[in-house]
Parts: C-alpha cells; structure tokens; sequence
C-alpha cells in the first residue's frame, strides 16, 4: 500500500511539473492605442489610398526628373505640408472624436467638412504648380500613363 501511494505521489509530482513547464501561450498581437483593431501584417494590401500613393511614384520615376526638379517637388510637397499642418491636425481631431464612438454637433460636422474642401483644394492647386515644373514632353508621357 505504501507503494501505491509513493507511487501515485511521483506521479502527481512529475505531472505537476510537466505542467509548469509548459509554454505560455503566444500572445495576442498589439494593438495601438487609439485603434483597438489588430495591425495588418506587412505584404497585405494597405487599400486604395496606398495603391495611388504606389502608382504616383512609379509614375514620377518614369518621368526621369532632372535633379533641380526632384528638389522641387520636395520643396513643394515640404511648404504644402507645412502650410496645412494646423489643419490636418483639427482635422484629424474631429475624425478620431467621432471615430471613437463619439457625436460631432453640427458646427463641428460643417467645420469638418470645410477643412476637408479647403485641404483637397490646397492639394489640387500644389498638383498644378508641380504640372508647372514638368517639361511639356514629361507632361505628355504623364497623362498617357
């Protein structure tokens, strides 16, 4: 009998230590803090925006851009976005307030909607003066693209 009981005893023992030696198990994948939703892993589509964002560079390097143009564009694109930085940011506000569950009044819904008008046409009068750089031949190649 005092065998059996030894016996049952190691038995329990060696279990109990098996099972604290296991693995935890993997962790669940961040998330950030503002956006409960789980990252996308790298290599999937990252949705229309990113693929125009894609093309519009594939594009420019096909143009063959001297270097004074390349510095142009950069200075361009650098002044835009310094110029519009305050708005961005209000923007960008508002959305994550209503994003987050909350309710914009119709003040706050009608100043988002002016900030948006104002940024896309702040944006269509930087895509013309960036037009304005190009040769007319790089103008050509670019609208049969």
């Amino acid at each position: 009998m005092k065998r059996f009981i030894g016996g049952v005893a190691l038995t329990l023992a060696l279990s109990a230590t098996a099972f604290a030696q296991q693995t935890p198990a993997p962790e669940q994948p961040q998330t950030h803090p503002e956006n409960p939703v789980r990252h996308r892993r790298m290599g999937r589509a990252h949705g229309p925006r990113m693929a125009r964002h894609l093309r519009a560079r594939r594009g420019l390097r096909r143009l063959e851009l001297s270097d004074a143009q390349r510095q142009q564009f950069r200075s361009l694109r650098d002044s835009h976005r310094q110029r519009t930085q305050a708005q961005r940011a209000e923007l960008r506000q508002l959305l994550r307030t209503r994003r987050q569950g909350g309710t914009l009044n119709a003040e706050q819904e009608a100043r988002a909607r002016q900030l948006q008008q104002e940024l896309r046409q702040t944006g269509q009068s930087v895509h013309g003066e960036m037009l304005g750089v190009l040769t007319p031949e790089q103008r050509t190649r670019l609208e049969q693209q």
